[in-house]
């Protein structure tokens, strides 16, 4: 069966997404951002097409710009995608559009999006192995979540923010056999937890890279 052109997909602005995002904000938490969405906000019904979309492409793509394997378009510095453990292999523009197909009425929450920031002098391919490597241990392993993880290098636009890289989880677990529930971690109370951990996980990626 042939897949869908992903170039039919209308660019998202940055701006766009905030709208369609609760940003959480625990005091004590700033070195990782927690944001979640919701099914719809503001009376307009969302999808995880749209947000994913838009931090896999900050900036506006130009018809020449790099694009993903399945075809979505590419500004951001890098990308990964973290299937769960057990998920079938499936591109990401199949992954979301099967998603954004198969959101249950009940449904409460479609994804979040966790932001782990960088250090200035940090290389960021150095950032994005650790965030991927996080995402691979805790989310695609411990708790059966897929994952696609963004490096944003903001001096690729000129803009002095450090970089960043963005975990975009899909909320409901991916299972051998499909989706299944959402995971109870993924709510709005959960911001110290995800911070305390990705905190620990990069204490101690810092100690097995030094020894390496």
């Amino acid at each position: 069966m042939k897949t869908k052109n992903a170039a039919v997909v209308p660019w998202h602005s940055p701006a766009e997404v905030m709208d369609m995002i609760y940003d959480v904000r625990e005091p004590g938490c700033e070195a990782v951002g927690y944001a979640l969405l919701r099914p719809r906000s503001r009376q307009s019904v969302n999808h995880v097409m749209a947000v994913f979309g838009s931090k896999l492409a900050p900036f506006k793509p130009e018809a020449d710009a790099p694009r993903t394997p399945c075809g979505l378009p590419v500004t951001a510095r890098d990308h990964r995608l973290i299937l769960a453990q057990g998920a079938p292999d499936t591109p990401l523009w199949r992954l979301l559009e099967d998603y954004d197909a198969n959101v249950r009425p009940h449904q409460r929450l479609l994804a979040a999006i966790l932001t782990i920031k960088g250090e200035y002098d940090m290389p960021s391919h150095d950032l994005l192995d650790m965030a991927s490597a996080y995402a691979a241990v805790h989310l695609a392993g411990g708790r059966r979540l897929s994952t696609m993880a963004v490096l944003h290098v903001p001096g690729d636009g000129l803009s002095a923010a450090r970089q960043h890289v963005h975990l975009c989880v899909l909320a409901r677990q991916h299972l051998p056999s499909g989706w299944a529930g959402e995971h109870p971690d993924l709510v709005d109370t959960a911001h110290q937890l995800w911070a305390d951990e990705i905190s620990a996980f990069r204490t101690g990626w810092s100690r097995i890279t030094a020894a390496a």
